[in-house]
């Protein structure tokens, strides 16, 4: 209801989306410096009323302030981060005024403004949720699980906290006693389910031939 495939979430009743590219393309015309904002839903009613808030906070933004989507950063719609919290991210160049609107709306006081550089991670390959700089092994929105945990530490690891030895062969992060282990990251076979979405996990941990380094 909430969610499209491979966009994030698009839950604003209007084609802001296209309103936002338009502002993008042929109203930025200031010489002032642009910066990227994050509001972040935290408090207030939970799950899909987080969702509605963040929602009407944008829209209000989108009506009221001047916001434009991130040349660099283009994030459409409203995700969840790590924690589960709805985001939605902005460049402007008159944070008071995004502030003012913040403070004025109705579910302002459950909006944290902050200004981020942090890049922008892989996407969920279910529902395209991007949950922060690193895609975390659990969806946050859909719990679509993206690898399985490590069969030597029983830990879940994102992918980008493997250091890649060669191949399909890894160090796992965790270490024991100072001793590190070798797992290997293969793709799920078959990789596709019968309604054309991705298996799960979408990467299997296996354990490699016994093998540990000291570091």
């Amino acid at each position: 209801m909430y969610s499209n495939r491979g966009s994030g979430f698009f839950t604003s009743r209007r084609s802001d989306a296209t309103r936002c590219y338009f502002r993008s393309f042929f109203s930025i015309n200031s010489s002032e410096p642009m910066s990227r904002y994050r509001v972040t839903i935290s408090g207030g009613p939970e799950g899909i009323g987080q969702l509605r808030c963040a929602t009407e906070l944008r829209d209000e933004l989108i009506d009221r302030g001047q916001v434009w989507v991130d040349p660099e950063f283009p994030l459409q719609g409203i995700h969840r981060n790590s924690e589960g919290m709805p985001y939605f991210e902005f460049t402007t160049t008159n944070r008071e005024a995004i502030s003012d609107v913040l403070n004025r709306a109705e579910n302002g006081e459950h909006a944290r403004l902050t200004e981020t550089d942090e890049p922008l991670g892989e996407p969920c390959q279910d529902c395209g949720n991007i949950a922060g700089s690193v895609l975390p092994p659990v969806c946050p929105n859909c719990g679509f699980l993206d690898i399985s945990p490590c069969p030597v530490c029983g830990e879940n690891h994102a992918r980008q906290n493997y250091e890649k030895i060669s191949g399909n062969l890894f160090y796992c992060p965790t270490r024991r006693g100072g001793v590190r282990h070798r797992v290997r990251l293969i793709f799920n076979e078959p990789m596709f389910r019968p309604d054309g979405r991705f298996n799960q996990p979408l990467v299997l941990v296996k354990e490699a031939a016994s093998h540990a380094v000291r570091s």
